[in-house]
């Protein structure tokens, strides 16, 4: 919605936010913003659900915001969402359910990649000369009460991307125990263990020139530095480390003038900040102030974009191809082969700009099994798509890119008979469509030598003519054309014909 008035609300770990907005021809003006301080995540970090007696005054908390939503006659106009304090608790299902009941509020649980992308887009938006941050290498890091969300771009590609279980009341919770003179080392080694799951995901020469942080962890470094610019000093978040990591929580709320609740989670907050600091390689943090609801809010109500999406995408995509080290030069020839049919056979399939990301994707990744065994390569290419996570790329489009890789090879029929046959028919049929042009297009290179150079597409009355131009008689592509290619009659009822020419033997 372009114009009128949109709410979020943010169900975190430690506290409930609600952002009120009203957006006129693209411009915003904040009505009202809430923020109801409630550990929530206090139970589901340490008990694994939330108790009984916490569900009601949550509840009762809705309830207030619920009231809201009457006021401003925006009903249907509000997204709430709830991250790791609910996403992570056994009854998740039951809160949920019971505030629709009682306050009539729909909440969403988001998934880590969706809340990853969605900071990231708000800070993209928010930080001048992002862009070239994202060429120079950024590390962009939510650092929120349950978890650390984490994004990493160089080269205008997503390098990583990962919500991590460490945020400052989890590590808080997690380490109630330990002695409080020794507690901030446990800080210490914990977080550091963060980088060692990052690690595996990510090239080990990989350098970074940026920092930006964002989060309601945030908060209570700004409440005590009040800093001018949106940035923050390595030298100064070590100088309150030093002097708080043994002092008494009482002490610490006393001394900087802060809640009792930001006293417990400030020493776990400055370790990680410190920590970020030093894999990012940076002694300055630049930050954002805009809070998770009000990016909600800009983001579901559709007035701020991430420009570049698809490019980026894309470079991602090769980027993991490189990683698994995956024949570069078949890969772009499939990809060159594969876009051109799309384009050309668009009178038959009817699909659009997603379904050609999701066959360009495919074109690139289906190889990649042979990083791990070239039998039954394809199998290893679907369990290694599955696993990807891109910022901004939903599951289903994950999973129908994995599908595509399995199906580039080996008997398609099979598998839809016995694995995939519960499968919608509109799914079933957009698969068969965009993996009969993958097929044709593997296979006019299936000897990996670039043989055919170029090709023509002539759709006829009865068949479907491809008109190639080879360097030499392309014997190979010639027997694989023949066998992948017989998925195209059965899925558009008209046969696909491979006829070459030798341009030079």
């Amino acid at each position: 919605m372009k114009n009128g008035i949109f709410a979020a609300i943010n169900i975190g770990a430690s506290a409930f936010r609600m952002h009120i907005s009203e957006y006129v021809n693209g411009e915003e003006r904040t009505l009202e913003y809430l923020i109801k301080p409630f550990r929530l995540g206090k139970d589901t970090f340490s008990k694994g659900y939330i108790a009984l007696e916490n569900v009601y005054l949550a509840t009762d908390i809705l309830r207030k915001f619920s009231q809201k939503l009457d006021e401003y006659n925006i009903r249907k106009h509000y997204k709430a969402v709830c991250t790791s304090g609910v996403r992570e608790a056994v009854n998740r299902a039951f809160f949920i359910d019971h505030v629709r009941q009682e306050t009539g509020i729909d909440l969403e649980i988001i998934e880590p990649a969706d809340e990853i992308y969605i900071k990231y887009v708000g800070v993209k938006n928010d930080i001048a000369g992002f862009s070239q941050y994202e060429k120079d290498g950024v590390l962009i890091a939510n650092i929120s009460s349950g978890n650390v969300a984490l994004a990493i771009l160089k080269d205008e590609q997503n390098i990583y991307s990962g919500a991590l279980p460490y945020g400052s009341l989890r590590l808080r919770r997690i380490f109630s125990d330990i002695p409080r003179i020794s507690r901030y080392k446990a800080y210490e080694q914990y977080v550091m263990k963060m980088f060692h799951s990052m690690e595996g995901g990510m090239s080990k020469d990989t350098r970074l020139k940026h920092f930006i942080s964002a989060g309601s962890s945030l908060n209570i470094l700004l409440s005590i530095f009040r800093p001018v610019k949106n940035e923050l000093k390595r030298s100064d978040l070590e100088k309150l480390y030093e002097k708080i990591k043994q002092m008494p929580r009482d002490t610490i709320m006393t001394s900087l003038n802060i809640r009792k609740d930001e006293a417990s989670v400030l020493l776990p907050t400055l370790v990680t900040y410190l920590k970020l600091m030093d894999y990012a390689g940076t002694d300055t943090v630049k930050f954002t102030r805009q809070s998770f609801p009000h990016t909600l809010s800009l983001y579901y109500s559709g007035n701020i974009r991430d420009r570049g999406f698809v490019n980026r995408v894309r470079s991602t995509i090769l980027g993991i191809g490189r990683r698994y080290n995956m024949d570069e030069k078949h890969a772009e020839t499939t990809v060159r082969f594969s876009m051109k049919l799309f384009e050309k056979l668009r009178p038959l399939h009817s699909l659009g700009r997603r379904e050609k990301l999701m066959l360009e994707a495919a074109s690139i990744l289906s190889d990649v099994g042979n990083y791990i065994g070239s039998r039954n390569h394809n199998k290893h290419s679907y369990y290694l798509v599955q696993s990807i996570e891109i910022p901004g790329l939903d599951r289903q489009f994950v999973k129908i890119v994995s599908y595509l890789a399995l199906m580039h090879n080996g008997d398609v029929e099979h598998w839809f008979e016995n694995k995939y046959n519960y499968f919608p028919m509109e799914k079933r049929l957009l698969i068969k469509k965009l993996v009969s042009i993958l097929r044709v297009s593997d296979a006019m290179d299936a000897s990996h030598m670039n043989l055919i150079t170029d090709f023509d597409v002539d759709i006829l009355q009865g068949k479907i003519v491809i008109r190639a131009k080879c360097k030499k008689t392309p014997f190979l592509e010639k027997l694989s054309f023949e066998e992948k290619g017989r998925i195209f009659m059965d899925t558009f009822g008209i046969p696909i014909e491979l006829e070459t020419r030798i341009l030079y033997d």
